[in-house]
C-alpha cells in the first residue's frame, strides 16, 4: 500500500487518506478506495458529512464524527535513521 497521510476509526472499518498523483488524494477505508480530492481537508470533509459512498459508514448512527483533520491520526513518516556513532571502549 502507498503511503498513508492520515487515519480515523469508526466501528465500521478504518479511513485513511494517502497521496495520489497530480497533487489530489485517495479516501479509503479499509482495503477499499473510495474517491480522490483536491486535499486531505476536502476528504475528510466528506467523512465529517457522511458523503462519501461508503455505506455502512454513511448510514451509521449515533458514532462520533470527526470535524477535520485535527481529530485525525498523523501518520509517522519512516525518518532515515543514521547509525550510532561509535563509542570508545577507554571512556
Amino acid at each position: 500500500m502507498k503511503t498513508v497521510l492520515f487515519t480515523y476509526p469508526t466501528p465500521v472499518g478504518e479511513f485513511w487518506i494517502r497521496p495520489e498523483p497530480a497533487g489530489r488524494v485517495q479516501l479509503g477505508i479499509d482495503r477499499n478506495k473510495l474517491k480522490t480530492y483536491s486535499s486531505p481537508k476536502a476528504a475528510a470533509a466528506e467523512v465529517a458529512k457522511r458523503t462519501t459512498g461508503w455505506e455502512p459508514w454513511d448510514t451509521l448512527e449515533g458514532a462520533a464524527v470527526p470535524r477535520g483533520l485535527e481529530r485525525w491520526k498523523r501518520a509517522a513518516v519512516a525518518a532515515k535513521r543514521k547509525p550510532p556513532k561509535p563509542t570508545s571502549e577507554s571512556d
